[in-house]
């Protein structure tokens, strides 16, 4: 099943494109400077994260700061654009050595590494970028924490209530899609 699903992800990753409707419905959720740094995302990219939008949507999520999150969890990638095959290293990289694919994410984004940096590293400097863009603290966390090991509902320490139930929420929702 877990093969079917990466499958479907590098299929998406060849082909997927955001519509026009889909675009217009982020422009309602971001302020003109978190929305310039969404379309620095790579159109798959895009699709993936407003694929997640809409599931919250249709789940009635309106919690702003959660669309928002949804919408850029995945900028920090924009920093050091990634190739299919980077994406694939990656996938199985984590797959058959994950502790040795978290240690050779750390340092820079250079030579073989390099996938699994931005893989590691790209949501704090997701979280750098939208905060530096006007973010709320809220969803900044969000985007820093949204590839944290949690046990639902999302238990992180010291943090409250809500942002631990809005972190599962998309977790959940980016594991799935």
């Amino acid at each position: 099943m877990r093969m079917i699903y990466r499958l479907r992800q590098l299929w998406e990753a060849l082909h997927a494109r955001p519509t026009a409707p889909a675009l217009a419905l982020a422009q309602d959720v971001l302020a003109p400077a978190l929305m310039a740094l969404f379309l620095r995302l790579q159109p798959s990219e895009q699709a993936h994260s407003l694929r997640i939008l809409g599931q919250l949507l249709e789940q009635g999520e309106n919690h702003p700061d959660l669309l928002a999150a949804a919408l850029l969890h995945d900028v920090g990638k924009s920093r050091h654009p990634l190739q299919v095959w980077d994406r694939v290293v990656i996938v199985v990289g984590k797959a058959v050595l994950p502790k040795q694919a978290r240690f050779w994410g750390q340092g820079q984004p250079r030579g073989w590494r390099r996938a699994f940096v931005i893989a590691e590293q790209h949501p704090v400097w997701g979280a750098e970028m939208a905060g530096g863009a006007g973010a709320s603290p809220l969803t900044v966390s969000l985007i820093r924490n949204h590839q944290e090991i949690t046990t639902p509902p999302g238990h992180l320490a010291e943090t409250p209530q809500i942002e631990n139930l809005l972190l599962h929420r998309l977790q959940r929702l980016d594991d799935e899609s």
